[in-house]
């Protein structure tokens, strides 16, 4: 399993770097193209062909990304970058954890996909530690200074860790699709980020794209007779 968690800590550390390097919403819509990166290295890394209903989704989710960050206002290469990297590390991570659950056994000592899912959460958070260490190691008495006396970085991080571990990794694709939206106007509306027409065409166009690329299958699926 620690191929599958590394990259578990190398998507979600490369995802925060590109949110601090860039505006939120960058970020995010960047991200909402991780269908593409899944798709390319299933069909020729991995040998998992990819129908053919997702491939034409495809254009749809880069065309609306193309679009949302024409007129971005606040693009930073760094973000860019660093948000196709997150997408990289979750591509293999999604990869790698199909062959993982097709090892023999497994998933009868694991007991289900949440248990998989809280393992590798866990094995993620230690693999993270000693990066987190080495970057900002020099910062943590200052952190938990702060979070003493400050009672908004107490509250907001304990706000965030409750919804991420209670996760359901089941309905993540959905749910990743209208946090996406949430997120994007949300930041625009607190944070006074861009919002211009063409970047929520751009986005509403890229994020359906996705969310009909996690759907598309039970749609055209061949009808039993």
């Amino acid at each position: 399993m620690l191929p599958v968690a590394f990259c578990y800590a190398g998507a979600h550390s490369a995802s925060v770097f590109s949110f601090s390097a860039g505006s939120v919403s960058f970020g995010q819509i960047v991200k909402a193209a991780e269908p593409a990166f899944a798709a390319v290295l299933s069909q020729f890394v991995y040998n998992k062909p990819v129908s053919k209903a997702k491939w034409l989704c495809l254009p749809v989710v880069i065309g609306g990304v193309i679009l949302a960050s024409v007129n971005e206002l606040d693009f930073a290469w760094a973000a860019l970058i660093s948000a196709c990297l997150a997408n990289m590390f979750a591509a293999v991570k999604g990869n790698e954890n199909k062959k993982l659950m097709d090892t023999e056994g497994l998933k009868e000592r694991l007991g289900s996909v949440g248990n998989q899912f809280c393992i590798t959460s866990i094995m993620g958070f230690l693999l993270s530690i000693p990066f987190v260490l080495m970057r900002e190691g020099g910062k943590l008495g200052e952190f938990v200074e702060a979070f003493k006396t400050v009672p908004a970085l107490k509250h907001n991080l304990i706000a965030r860790l409750v919804p991420f571990v209670c996760c359901n990794a089941v309905t993540q694709s959905v749910a990743n699709t209208a946090k996406r939206v949430i997120v994007i106007v949300g930041v625009a509306l607190v944070l006074g980020e861009s919002l211009d027409p063409m970047k929520l065409i751009g986005c509403g166009i890229g994020i359906g794209g996705v969310f009909l690329y996690s759907i598309i299958d039970n749609i055209v699926k061949p009808k039993a007779e």
